[in-house]
């Protein structure tokens, strides 16, 4: 294992602020795959996730079973997390807003050109996310077209479900684009809960990366076999908002497939704790995603469901030679 330095960044007032990257089969001349963890100060289930494998993957060097080159970079923005707060603190900007970056602009667009070297020439990038929003959902695949993505590899992973769209104006600045852009069949995986570790989904996570390693030849480690994943587009999603504003009581979890008609939660007056509201379910489908937060507002979305009544309709584009 090679640990380095790929941004250090000076302090007046306190100990330097570094990204460092784990770097193992530095030799390897087979598949190559970077890992980038937390670059929000909230995802601390991504750091989690990436500072475990960064240790799984230390024994299987030490055990030679590592046939192919892995980087992973557990932390991005390290100064949100350790102050805190959700971006860089100093300017409340979004280094995932800022790709491919730029040497000479502002300090986040400067990590972001220098974390982009870093990360350039990789054949796999995985981006560990969370939601932008007060939810909680079951670990799945996004990946934003480009022109440049890859579907079918996203399916080693074995996750459940695969949300694949084109891609939005806002996201020509995000590292998942930039990186197809430049040759990286680039993808993130989506889980967990903002500011707090959901073990249960973390070892999800861990599993389907591990999957993922194996079936690409970049581990010699057996493993067992992920679920078939099912590809769904935006309409495949059907959003439930709350119609008022009150303490929220989810009845179902993230994962639970649900009828039509079912009841899902309740939400009541947060002074008097009159029921003001039964969240039932439209359609039939699987539970995605949750309102994490016991006070809800109204319009805010209490639950995402894939249903099954609605199949993937885009075509996945092959790579661009």
């Amino acid at each position: 294992m090679k640990r380095f330095d790929i941004v250090t960044l000076e302090s007046p007032n306190r100990a330097p602020l570094k990204i460092e990257g784990f770097l193992f089969g530095e030799n390897s001349y087979g598949p190559s795959v970077a890992i980038v963890g937390a670059m929000s100060g909230e995802h601390v289930n991504q750091l989690y996730v990436a500072s475990q494998l960064v240790e799984y993957l230390r024994i299987k060097e030490e055990e030679g079973k590592i046939s192919g080159k892995i980087l992973v970079i557990p932390a991005v923005n390290t100064y949100a997390l350790n102050m805190g707060e959700r971006h860089w603190p100093l300017d409340k900007t979004d280094i995932n807003m800022m790709f491919p970056g730029y040497a000479q602009g502002e300090t986040t667009q400067r990590i972001a050109a220098r974390l982009f070297e870093a990360l350039r020439g990789y054949e796999f990038g995985m981006i560990l996310e969370g939601r932008r929003d007060q939810g909680m959902c079951l670990p799945y695949v996004k990946i934003v077209g480009s022109g440049y993505e890859d579907l079918e590899s996203t399916k080693d992973l074995g996750l459940r479900f695969i949300h694949y769209r084109p891609h939005n104006p806002v996201e020509t600045a995000m590292l998942q684009y930039n990186w197809q852009l430049w040759g990286t069949k680039a993808f993130s995986i989506v889980f967990g809960k903002n500011g707090a570790i959901d073990y249960a989904a973390s070892s999800e996570v861990h599993g389907a990366l591990v999957r993922f390693f194996s079936k690409r030849k970049i581990l010699n480690s057996p493993v067992f076999e992920g679920h078939s994943s099912n590809v769904i587009d935006p309409d495949g999603i059907t959003v439930v908002k709350a119609s008022r504003a009150g303490i929220f009581t989810p009845k179902v979890a993230c994962g639970t497939h649900v009828r039509k008609g079912e009841k899902l939660g309740k939400i009541v007056d947060a002074l008097s704790g009159e029921k003001l509201e039964k969240i039932i379910s439209p359609c039939e489908g699987v539970v995605t995603c949750q309102y994490s937060h016991p006070l809800i507002f109204q319009n805010s979305i209490a639950f995402r469901i894939a249903s099954v009544e609605t199949s993937c309709q885009l075509q996945p584009k092959t790579k661009k030679k």
